[in-house]
């Protein structure tokens, strides 16, 4: 289950909402949990339960290397070795991505 901490609770299906100013205490079925807010307190309790908590707006890293910014692209194809030519433009990076 994911839980959003948040001064604006919303309605998205499978979520659960809670205020930031009404922590309990961890919710031990989270699988997921936002923080929208500095609340070191709550991240604390989460973190200590094992629960990784993301702060709002953080995005997961990118996996797919087509849908990669430059700079994370040039890092995935040295990852893998490949070699290319440090002014190639993104269309140019794509094309050495292997098809899998």
């Amino acid at each position: 289950m994911k839980v959003i901490y948040s001064d604006t609770p919303g309605r998205e299906p499978g979520v659960c909402y809670r205020l930031l100013d009404e922590f309990f205490g961890v919710i031990s079925s989270a699988k997921e949990v936002v923080v929208e807010g500095d609340r070191p307190n709550i991240v604390a309790a989460y973190e200590r339960a094992g629960i990784v908590v993301k702060g709002a707006g953080e995005e997961e890293p990118e996996t797919d290397p087509l849908k990669m910014k430059v700079p994370e692209l040039r890092e995935w194809l040295t990852a893998k070795g490949i070699d290319f030519d440090a002014t190639a433009k993104k269309e140019d990076l794509q094309a050495l991505v292997p098809a899998e």
